[in-house]
Formats: structure tokens, sequence, C-alpha cells
């Protein structure tokens, strides 16, 4: 009675903070309305897999205590066996949120994962991943690896997503990177070290902090292309004040023509096109803004003005690809000179070549 006891304030103890840091989570998604509904749906399932890792790893340290095991010690390893490579395949789909379609094969393997684990509680399953001596030591079967394996796949699987990604948000890749070495390590503290709670506290800390980080992006970001807003481009500017840059203007040709005789959604895949080309040719190079409607700006800090003229060569050449055209102005700002007067003759460099550009299609049309 003396070691249930104290094995139950440890457990309370050790857990509780986490506990309360998933509910709050859970209500916040169920009150925020910034993220899609699909994107609510995987937190909120991933709140629930957290939840239920969390009892399960807490059954499987008070029966670990115990001189036998019991069915209950099979039901904890077994559920853990699956809650924890299924956490990491929702962060692939959280990570892949962009992607209309993804290859149903990826759930396959959880899927035999789970019914592998489930099967392994059973007596006639002859510890295929996981079975005990009598006193309550764990043995692992033929596929007692397979949940941890699975779980790395899906982890390459979140990260390569994530770089898919990139072209608009080069910093969630790094932060799914953090996220998953933090993991690893707390795995490995787990099995090596034998601590108990890690990687599920880990897991726990990690998808609140990627929730936010989410969260703040859809503030900084253009709902629609992935581009940060007109509100952080000044901000970068004044940022950057103190240094040499060099600001492009850009300028979709005819998406009033696109929204008037073709509907609004053919004016937004104008605009997610020509974003998607912007990104193959400046991601690497420069900071995207979606400053209005069809207005775009980039800020190019090392590179100089020969460089980004070349770039924008690029661009135009890409576009051709397209049915769409871009309208660019270039200009360069030094320290000392007036911020605002550089935007404006980027931005009069720009309408100079979108006057160009149509009285080019108009002479096409003759």
């Amino acid at each position: 009675m003396e070691f249930s006891f104290s094995a139950l304030r440890f457990i309370l103890q050790t857990n509780f903070a986490p506990l309360v840091s998933v509910f709050v989570l859970f209500a916040f998604i169920k009150t925020n309305i910034t993220f899609t509904d699909k994107i609510n749906r995987y937190f909120i399932f991933i709140c629930i897999a957290l939840l239920l890792l969390t009892i399960a790893d807490n059954m499987r340290f008070y029966t670990s205590q115990l001189p036998h095991p019991n069915i209950y010690r099979y039901i904890a390893i077994g559920v853990g066996y699956v809650l924890r490579p299924a956490i990491i395949f929702l962060l692939t789909m959280l990570a892949s949120r962009y992607k209309r379609k993804i290859n149903t094969i990826f759930i396959i393997p959880l899927i035999l994962c789970s019914a592998i684990s489930i099967i392994s509680i059973f007596p006639f399953s002859k510890g295929i991943m996981f079975s005990f001596t009598e006193d309550n030591k764990i043995i692992r079967g033929p596929f007692g690896f397979f949940s941890q394996c699975l779980a790395i796949f899906y982890s390459i699987q979140t990260i390569y997503y994530s770089f898919k990604n990139s072209n608009t948000n080069r910093i969630e890749p790094f932060v799914l990177i953090v996220i998953e070495i933090a993991a690893l390590i707390a795995f490995i503290m787990e099995h090596s070290f034998k601590y108990d709670f890690v990687l599920s506290q880990v897991l726990i800390t990690s998808i609140i902090f990627y929730y936010f980080f989410l969260l703040t992006q859809t503030y900084k970001r253009d709902t629609l292309t992935g581009l940060l807003n007109r509100r952080c481009f000044y901000l970068e500017i004044n940022h950057l004040i103190k240094n040499p840059m060099i600001l492009l203007s850009m300028d979709l040709n005819n998406l009033k023509m696109y929204n008037d005789t073709q509907g609004h959604a053919a004016g937004d895949k104008a605009l997610i096109t020509v974003t998607k080309v912007m990104g193959e040719v400046f991601f690497k190079h420069a900071k995207l803004y979606r400053t209005g409607g069809d207005e775009f700006m980039a800020i190019f800090t090392k590179h100089d003005l020969k460089y980004v003229e070349n770039l924008v060569e690029d661009f135009q050449s890409a576009l051709h690809a397209t049915e769409y055209r871009v309208a660019c102005g270039v200009a360069q700002y030094m320290p000392g000179d007036d911020i605002e007067k550089v935007i404006t003759l980027s931005d009069e460099r720009m309408y100079s070549h979108k006057v160009k550009l149509k009285n080019t299609e108009s002479f096409k049309k003759i």
C-alpha cells in the first residue's frame, strides 16, 4: 500500500503540468477560428493521442513495478507502440497541409503497426512484437522495433514536406527538425537510460510550440499565397534601415480582368501561379511579400544590383511557361537614403514596365 501511494504521488506530480497543457491547448483549438477545419482536426487528434499516450505511459510505469506482468502491462506497451508513430504521422499530415492529395499508402504501415501491437497483447501472438518474462522484463519479438522504425519513417516524411513548403516559409523546416531531434533524444533517454515519461512530455511541449508557431505565421502571412504580408514588409524595412538593400516591386497584370471575366477562382489561380514562380526564382535570394491585391515586394540584402536584375530576367523567362505577366521595378537603397523615395522609385519603374508589357500585349493582338 505504501508503494502504491508513493507511485501514484510520483505520477501525479510528474504528469499534472503536461496534462493541463494538453487540455489548455485543446480548449484553445476549439475556440480558435484562425486555422482551417482540416488543420484543427489534426491538432485535436494529436491532443487525444497525447492524452492516451500519457495514460499508457503512466500505466506502463505503474505496472513495471509489479513482480509479474498482467494484462494492463501488455495493453500499456501495445498502446504506446501505436500512439508514438501515430503522433508523428499526424505531424506529417500537418506539414503536408498545402498538398491537395496525400498518398494514402503512408497510413498502411501505421495500420499494420496497430494490428501487430494489438495482436501482441494476446498470448497466442507468441510475442510477435513484445512479451514479458515471469519477472516482468520486456522481450522484443521479431517486430520489436517496427514502431520505432515507423516513427523514423514518418519523421523523414515530415521534414520532407516541410521543406516542400519552404518556398513560402523557410523557418518551418528548422522548427520541425528541432522537434524531431528533441523527440529522438527523449527516446534515447527512455530506452537507454530508463527515464520515464520523457518522450510524451517532449511531444506535448513540441506540439504546443508548433501550434503557436503556425498561429503566429497566420498573422504574418497572406492566406492565399503564403507570402509575408504588408505589415511584415515595413517592419523588415525598418529593421534593415542601416544596411544596403535592393527592393523589387512586382505587379500582376490583368488581375481585375481575370476576376471580372473568369471569376475570382481564376484570379486566385493567377496569384498562386505567379507566387510559385517567384518562390522558385527568388526564394534563396530574398524575402517575398504580398503587399496588396496584385502587388508584391522582394527585399534583397546579399546581392548587388546587376545580380538582382539578372534574377528578374530569369523570373520573366520563367513566366513565359504560364499565361501570366508580372511587371517589375528595381531600386537600390543605401544607408542614409530616404527609404520611402526608394520604394516609390521601384514602384515607378515597375509601372513603366507595366505599360511596356501592356503595349506588347496590344501589339500581339493586332
